[in-house]
């Protein structure tokens, strides 16, 4: 298959997704099915954006012009006077999928790249999504950019013709961003305003603690309490507390500003399939995004427990057994109270090991 066969049959395909999914009947296993098929290529989605934009152009057309059109488009002979009887209900309902799919397809492969202007990539989009507690999401945002929620996180979207802008709180999100430099996409979450192109990163957000981990492209990061500093010395440049963190990397809200260093992509993700990974973290912070996940909430009693650092891996559903193994490795004593909560207690023990793997 050539390169305009190649791209025709994906068009096909994407008219024939299009035309599925604004069906009433559409199951919840065909739209995983749909987002898996944008996922497996990046042409995929590509292609579906284009096919959505011309197809709501298509829908704009009174009926007869689209019915001609379509005939048109299609090889087909002027349209006939009604027979006296109609085609059964099915085969109606059968012909005008196939024919809309197909003649919005043949659309798209006849105005190709000069007239299409990406619906995707100019289109506006406000809203919320909230993820419960054990509970994580996939969504697919109206310029084609991929979102994992996870669980117990709240994303604020709000798309102006000129930004895509969003804000996370406490909880924990990965982006997959659709390319388009005249467009930026901009994250805001605490202090930090996350600003990419076209890249994927992760925002882990523990209080007051944000941490960032680019996994491709790369990204800048602006610190708000940086900038606000600089102003009150009146010595702040247009780029002044924007730094450039490239893939590979982690950067970390600290006190006295940010921190950037090496980081582990696989880890930074880890929770998308059923671990929470941690590298030398604080265990107050490994509590708190345990709490995201754990269907009982774990509380730290006694604050001298905070210095403890933890490097491990805590597997989702399976937290039980986690606070069983740190009781063996921590000074810690584990304790259930009338409440069902799991509380964390100072253990006194002599030359206890300050921290697990």
């Amino acid at each position: 298959m050539n390169s305009k066969e190649a791209t025709t049959a994906r068009l096909e395909q994407a008219a024939l997704w299009w035309q599925r999914l604004r069906e009433e009947s559409v199951r919840p296993e065909e739209i995983s099915e749909w987002l898996d098929w944008c996922q497996r290529d990046p042409d995929n989605l590509q292609a579906f954006e284009k096919i959505e934009g011309l197809g709501a152009r298509f829908d704009a057309l009174d009926a007869d012009t689209r019915a001609g059109l379509l005939r048109e488009m299609l090889d087909e002979p002027p349209a006939e006077p009604a027979p006296a009887v109609a085609p059964p209900a099915p085969a109606r309902r059968r012909y005008a999928t196939v024919a809309l799919a197909a003649g919005v397809a043949a659309l798209a492969v006849a105005i190709g790249a000069y007239t299409y202007l990406g619906r995707g990539s100019e289109a506006t989009q406000t809203a919320s999504y909230t993820t419960a507690k054990a509970q994580s999401q996939d969504l697919l945002l109206a310029d084609g950019s991929q979102v994992a929620l996870g669980a117990a996180t709240r994303l604020d979207v709000d798309y102006t013709a000129g930004v895509r802008g969003l804000q996370l709180g406490d909880g924990e999100a990965y982006f997959e961003v659709a390319h388009n430099p005249q467009r930026p996409f901009v994250v805001r979450v605490g202090r930090l305003k996350v600003i990419a192109v076209g890249t994927a990163f992760n925002i882990r957000k523990t209080g007051a603690r944000v941490e960032v981990v680019v996994t491709q492209g790369a990204i800048d990061v602006e610190d708000a309490a940086r900038n606000a500093a600089l102003a009150s010395q009146q010595a702040r440049l247009p780029n002044d507390g924007a730094i450039r963190v490239a893939a590979g990397q982690l950067v970390v809200t600290e006190r006295e500003g940010l921190t950037v260093r090496p980081a582990d992509r696989e880890a930074a993700t880890a929770w998308r399939h059923g671990s929470l990974q941690f590298v030398d973290e604080d265990l107050s912070v490994v509590v708190a995004n345990l709490n995201r996940y754990s269907r009982h909430e774990v509380v730290i009693t006694d604050r001298s427990l905070d210095g403890l650092r933890y490097t491990g891996t805590v597997m989702q559903g399976r937290e039980t057994e986690w606070l069983a193994a740190i009781g063996q490795v921590f000074p810690i004593s584990v304790q259930r109270d009338a409440q069902g909560r799991i509380n964390l207690r100072r253990r006194e023990l002599s030359n206890a090991p300050r921290s697990a793997g």
